[in-house]
């Protein structure tokens, strides 16, 4: 098989990825942005990295670029995991039917079927297959009358090894106190994360507990810094900004929550947190259930409820021998279900049985 990726960027389970199709034989080749400088585990796995920007939907240059790349060396399966590099490769495929080209959508949202944006990428007709990252993004797609059978629901996996180096920074240098219960939360602040119903919850919190919330990422919803004045829970509520190591502060907390009120896929902070034994609060909304065991791995909450979330911040803060346990669950499910090794072997078979379908 000979597989072409376009993207921009890659995390670690893609780059996981591209390496191992690239050993087990397959040829692979993969477009990303002139600006990511995380090639060289791609070079060495055998992966050739080609370099070149994709600006837009509709770029023209990409376009004819890829066009032209095509017709040279025909591809058996593009695979374009970004809305604009899926864009772009169906218009480059327009005469090249044969191939298949196969999205991948990490989301519920945003799409509708009166925005012309939506059919250039997964309404389009020549679009063979979808990877949904969760079953919720698959019920999504099927509520938009996208075909069942485009349609996969494939977690993306990692390796629980990947996190067991990880050191733990010291909380104190960012104002917590020693002594504090830490409950983390890791990703861009805006209003769909539910970051006012963490503030929201703090002083439902009895004081003798001593919980701190750690607030990782960028603030794009001013209103939530103005909210944590107003609730006077700024000494409790720490918002620290962007961290080049985010999953080091994760591995510091005692336990993660993620109040998302919509539009949830399968949030890799989660993941990140439960890998390294760290039980998870986290909302019944997209596929975060689907990661989260309920009173296992840790709790699923109704969205919107801070009540319901501060229950259960006071569960895990009061018993810690169920807090451990869930832990241990926790890093266990992703050993398992959310393994990379399963994710790399249903991608690998999906391409493979795309490649003489029409």
């Amino acid at each position: 098989m000979y597989l072409l990726a376009i993207t921009e960027t890659n995390d670690r389970s893609e780059i996981e990825l591209y390496r191992t199709l690239a050993s087990k034989g397959h040829k692979v080749d993969l477009i990303c942005a002139p600006h990511w400088q995380g090639e060289a585990p791609l070079i060495q796995g055998g992966v050739r990295v080609i370099k070149m920007p994709i600006r837009h939907r509709l770029d023209g240059f990409a376009i004819r670029e890829i066009n032209r790349m095509i017709n040279q060396s025909a591809p058996d399966v593009i695979y374009a995991p970004i809305n604009r590099a899926l864009s772009v490769a169906l218009m480059a495929t327009h005469r090249h039917k044969r191939i298949a080209v196969i999205g991948y959508r990490g989301t519920t949202g945003h799409l509708s079927r009166w925005d012309p944006a939506s059919w250039l990428t997964y309404f389009h007709p020549r679009l063979r297959h979808i990877v949904c990252v969760s079953e919720a993004v698959r019920q999504y797609l099927l509520s938009k009358r996208i075909p069942a059978n485009r349609l996969h629901t494939i977690y993306k996996g990692h390796r629980i090894e990947w996190y067991d180096d990880i050191k733990p920074v010291d909380l104190r240098e960012l104002g917590i106190p020693q002594n504090a219960f830490v409950i983390g939360f890791t990703g861009n602040i805006r209003p769909v994360k539910g970051i006012d119903v963490l503030l929201q919850s703090l002083p439902l919190l009895p004081p003798e507990l001593n919980i701190h919330a750690l607030i990782v990422g960028e603030v794009r919803d001013e209103a939530i810094k103005t909210m944590a004045s107003r609730l006077g829970v700024t000494d409790r509520a720490h918002f620290v900004g962007y961290h080049h190591n985010a999953p080091a502060l994760t591995g510091a907390c005692d336990a993660f929550v993620m109040p998302s009120v919509e539009r949830e896929g399968l949030p890799r902070a989660v993941i990140e947190a439960m890998a390294q034994r760290i039980p998870a609060i986290v909302s019944n909304v997209g596929g975060l259930p689907e990661l989260v065991e309920n009173g296992v791995s840790g709790i699923v909450t109704a969205p919107r409820d801070h009540q319901a979330l501060a229950n259960a911040i006071v569960t895990l803060a009061r018993y810690a021998e169920k807090r451990k346990a869930m832990g241990i669950a926790a890093r266990e499910r992703i050993a398992t279900t959310f393994n990379v090794d399963s994710t790399i072997h249903k991608i690998e078979a999906l391409f493979q049985s795309s490649i003489h379908q029409k």
